[in-house]
């Protein structure tokens, strides 16, 4: 194996050592000092017994020591990914057990909890490691360069409809110097059309797949990045007025922004911001327009998934075909396949399948089914999306076949609040759906069957007493057993629940009532 050390970050990233790369709430980090101590993260975790290949999770907010350490991690080496900070200890676990991590860093309690019921290796940012504060630890640890021979990169972890998360290996992964890869994500920011002569402002959760790889992206361009600690609207457009050339939102900041009082939306002065990248989840065509309206033919919307796909469309584009999420990029071409597997043309609705140039580029960990589900026979993938392309290959998207719920750029699965619905006494029959909701887009309703017992109890006048403590009960199961994004805003109890005389559940039936009178989020609803 070749000793050469990897270039210094700043080389990489065609910068000065002196520039900024990182600034949050809290300090402002240059390139050389980000080489520096991601050099040392890096060989803290070979301190700790770790070698090349080994996983990390990272459970750290949004502030510079997230990026000090995802690339300190993979700059030695390591496979990291990157955790919800709202998960439970239990989700947490699932996911320490399933990667088989060597190690986690953290500022959390759940994620210090899991590690340590684990017995692994913990880089606690509040509490020190191994008896030793943080800073001391880190200053403690060689800062000499990393070999330019190693292979470590994020592997993103992602549900389905069954509620589990399932590791995304992409193909490529792993198969070049670190130093290599990072210089190449700089293709996923130019997709994008991204400014590179100016900060980058991350507002939203740095563990979110498309906001954290546009970071980094601009970060190997030469960017600074500077953090918001949290999401706030107000925040954010104070934010925005320092001189930033570009940012990346999901809806639900849209319609945060556009509920802003008038008069200060009406004062809102950005002139260097020449760039919002948007995506995540359904932009309505109305909060769209007004946003454009407000600040300008400014925006570039993206659709693509952790699996690999990629689509992207300007203003223009946009204003020119309402509703559309752009062309495919990086090589890929959009698809549509029919029931059957066969192609359909222009204008034809179908499962959006993204096909790249030279075959499979990804595998869902240690689950061969689900992989082979994702690919058509020609070798395109999908993740379930409905949509149909126009003549000149612009995609539109109608609809999901998956039964995810997208609030507030999130996903929520329904099998994993039905599971805990399930299990709270009195509970017979149960489904999650979206429902719509105003600021975050979609949020989970539950609808549920209650034994008999529970429906009649009370105080034996049908003034239904023993409904409203059988949902109380629910909620606190609800509150106790699942993170604050995936607790149903409303529980519905019903006689029973839609099937069809196969016992299928009929979700779309209890979506269609609770979006009666309501827009669809979808930006292209179906024709």
């Amino acid at each position: 194996m070749s000793t050469e050390n990897a270039p210094p970050i700043w080389e990489i990233s065609g910068t000065a050592p002196g520039a900024i790369a990182l600034e949050d709430h809290r300090r402002r980090v240059s390139f050389a000092e980000l080489e520096e101590r991601s050099n040392a993260f890096g060989h803290g975790l070979e301190s700790l017994g770790l070698v090349p290949g080994d996983h990390v999770a990272l459970a750290v907010g949004n502030h510079a020591k997230f990026f000090e350490a995802l690339l300190g991690a993979m700059r030695a080496g390591m496979v990291v990914t990157p955790l919800k900070t709202s998960w439970t200890a239990p989700e947490i676990d699932y996911l320490l057990c399933d990667a088989g991590s060597r190690a986690v860093i953290c500022e959390g309690d759940a994620a210090r909890t899991a590690a340590q019921a684990r017995g692994i290796a913990v880089v606690d940012l509040e509490h020190g490691v191994r008896g030793t504060g943080f800073e001391t630890w880190l200053g403690a640890q060689p800062s000499a360069p990393l070999p330019r021979a190693r292979h470590g990169f994020r592997l993103s972890y992602t549900s389905g409809t069954t509620g589990r998360p399932k590791g995304v290996h992409r193909l490529s992964d792993g198969q070049r110097p670190w130093c290599e890869a990072f210089a190449a994500s700089r293709a996923f920011a130019a997709a994008a059309a991204a400014p590179t002569d100016g900060p980058h402002l991350n507002v939203s959760a740095l563990f979110h797949g498309a906001p954290l790889a546009f970071s980094l992206s601009l970060l190997a361009s030469g960017c600074t990045v500077r953090i918001l600690p949290r999401w706030d609207a107000e925040a954010a457009l104070d934010a925005l007025a320092r001189d930033v050339r570009s940012t990346c939102m999901v809806p639900t900041m849209f319609r945060q922004l556009l509920a802003l009082p008038e008069d200060r939306r009406r004062a809102f002065r950005a002139p260097g911001l020449r760039a919002v990248l948007h995506g995540g989840e359904p932009c309505p065509q109305t909060v769209k327009q007004r946003m454009i309206d407000w600040l300008g033919p400014i925006f570039t919307e993206y659709y693509g998934m952790t699996e690999g796909g990629l689509t992207t469309c300007s203003s223009a584009e946009w204003l020119a075909r309402p509703g559309t999420v752009g062309r495919a990029r990086l090589g890929l071409q959009v698809v549509i396949l029919g029931p059957g597997g066969e192609r359909l043309g222009p204008g034809a609705q179908g499962t959006i399948h993204f096909l790249p140039p030279g075959g499979k580029t990804f595998e869902y960990r240690r689950a061969p089914e689900k992989t082979a589900a994702a690919y058509s026979r020609d070798g395109a993938f999908t993740v379930g999306d409905v949509g149909y392309v126009d003549a000149d290959g612009y995609l539109f998207i109608s609809g999901r076949t998956a039964d995810v719920i997208v609030s507030g750029g999130v996903n929520v699965y329904p099998a994993e609040i039905e599971e805990v619905l399930a299990g709270s006494p009195g509970v017979r029959d149960a489904c999650v759906v979206a429902g719509p909701d105003e600021l975050r887009g979609e949020t989970p309703v539950a609808f549920v069957v209650l034994d008999e017992h529970l429906r009649r109890a009370g105080d034996g006048d049908g003034d239904g007493d023993g409904e409203n403590t059988a949902i109380a009960a629910i909620a606190a199961d609800c509150e106790t057993r699942l993170a604050g994004y995936q607790r149903p805003r409303r529980i519905v109890v019903r006689d029973a629940l839609p099937r069809d005389p196969t016992g299928k559940l009929l979700r779309h039936t209890l979506r269609a009532e609770l979006w009666e009178g309501h827009a669809s989020n979808f930006a292209a609803p179906a024709r």
